[in-house]
């Protein structure tokens, strides 16, 4: 019984670290982006950088190549990030329950941060009015990709019930 909540503390607190790494990442290459193109930036929160040419913020309806790097680039290099490390780190997560089900949150927030890019730098306005509103259009478009992310992870990383049986059979040995 011990065993199995550890499993299920470790899993969680793990789950909470890649979700404030995402974050991190996401507004991180924003930043990166908007230093790079050199789009002057009015502030930055952790929900929403401010640039200039947005016509949210300027009423410009000028919307540069630039500024549009700007929008993409949180959800889509945090996106690809993760995704390489499913891809490239496939066998690392076939090795015990608790790295498939690492694999499974890494496949899930890749997916649903190349969504979040996507819907970012393409409908932007949209994106930031339904930011508070975890029901909305671009939200539902979200859980939907997320849940592709997962479909995908179980087909490609096969092996689930040969772990689990594993994992059972060391708790009870331990036992």
């Amino acid at each position: 019984m011990c065993a199995v909540i550890l499993f299920a503390v470790k899993s969680f607190f793990s789950l909470i670290a890649l979700v404030l790494l995402t974050i991190v990442i996401h507004e991180g290459a924003h930043y990166a982006a908007a230093f790079i193109m050199k789009v002057p930036i009015l502030s930055f929160t952790w929900f929403d950088p401010h640039y200039l040419a947005p016509v949210f913020i300027s009423g410009s309806t000028e919307y540069t190549w630039e500024v549009m790097v700007v929008s993409y680039a949180g959800g889509l290099v945090t996106g690809v990030l993760l995704l390489a490390i499913a891809v490239f780190k496939r066998e690392w997560f076939r090795q015990s329950l608790y790295r498939w089900l690492l694999g499974l949150y890494i496949a899930t927030f890749g997916f649903w941060q190349i969504c979040q890019g996507i819907l970012e730098g393409a409908r932007h306005d949209m994106y930031i009015a339904d930011a508070t509103n975890i029901l909305s259009i671009s939200y539902c478009v979200s859980y939907a990709s997320a849940f592709l992310g997962m479909a995908l992870y179980w087909v490609f990383t096969p092996g689930l019930k040969g772990l689990i049986a594993r994992e059972q059979s060391k708790i009870s040995s331990s036992q």
